[in-house]
């Protein structure tokens, strides 16, 4: 069944019973090979010194994309993504999955494993900052088009990326010493072309206008789509009135200089009325 779901044909059929009977020795390959290796993509791709003391990027943000990326919810998401979903302990199925294919290989199989992590769109797609230009355009393309840009990448002495959007007659090339930063840097020519020509798709086109019944729905497909960074909700008792406890919600975003407070007897209401606050405010912002 895994050769099916994964499509890889194990050399070794041993090996397809030890992942599924969960070897512990191939879960703890796995792990290893999996957070060796995204450390070191990210490491690699993003992180460099200028006169040795600044770097490319926010080390906060690239620590909390490595946390991110080594949790038990990306594994999950993983499983789902292949198909692993109906699998008794499936994250463990999954490191055991990747140590199996190691083993299965004189040479790593990194096409295989890029593949199997989706490593590439899970790095990019969970840079959480304003100048992740790859994961606007990503989100656009997905919901202009429902399918993604056209990306062609080469390397020299450093990387090229050309990029093809639908219905445009234009290719936007950006460079970078990693294939990260040129993804990035090639997405931002195609965001300041689509902004230019008034193209940008706006909050409202996705989830229309805020909606007090739907409005922590709408919140959440706007982050899931790209457009603000994930919404915190605080929540704690503030007290009774006459024998009824009384909430108080507090909805954070990163990013929106404001922050909105409700309070009502019911948890619900109070997440609710202050989510509907922040969603009608960052529509008007922008």
């Amino acid at each position: 069944m895994l050769n099916e779901l994964i499509k890889y044909e194990f050399k070794n059929k041993n090996l397809i019973d030890e992942i599924e009977n969960i070897n512990n020795d191939l879960v703890l390959l796995g792990d290893s090979f999996i957070n060796n290796y995204i450390n070191n993509k990210i490491n690699n791709e993003f992180v460099y010194f200028d006169n040795g003391i600044k770097y490319y990027f926010d080390m906060d943000l690239l620590n909390n994309l490595k946390i991110k990326l080594l949790s038990n919810d990306y594994y999950n998401d993983r499983c789902i993504k292949l198909h692993l979903n109906d699998i008794n302990d499936r994250i463990d199925i999954f490191k055991a999955l990747i140590g199996g294919i190691i083993i299965d290989n004189s040479i790593i199989d990194y096409e295989l494993i890029d593949r199997l992590l989706n490593i590439d769109d899970s790095i990019l797609l969970n840079i959480n900052n304003s100048n992740n230009y790859y994961k606007l355009i990503y989100e656009w393309s997905k919901n202009k088009y429902k399918e993604l840009p056209n990306i062609n990448i080469n390397c020299n002495n450093e990387y090229n990326v050309i990029i093809k959007i639908n219905d445009i007659n234009e290719e936007f090339n950006g460079n970078g010493r990693s294939k990260y930063l040129a993804l990035i840097n090639a997405s931002k020519n195609v965001y300041n072309y689509l902004e230019n020509n008034h193209m940008l798709l706006k909050m409202t086109d996705i989830v229309g206008l805020p909606d007090l019944d739907k409005c922590i729905n709408q919140l959440q497909e706007l982050y899931v789509k790209g457009f603000i960074n994930e919404p915190t909700y605080k929540i704690a008792m503030k007290g009774s009135n006459n024998g009824i406890d009384v909430w108080k919600c507090r909805i954070v975003i990163d990013g929106v200089k404001e922050s909105f407070s409700s309070e009502d007897t019911s948890k619900k209401n109070a997440k609710r009325n202050c989510a509907f606050e922040m969603l009608k405010y960052i529509i008007e912002e922008k």
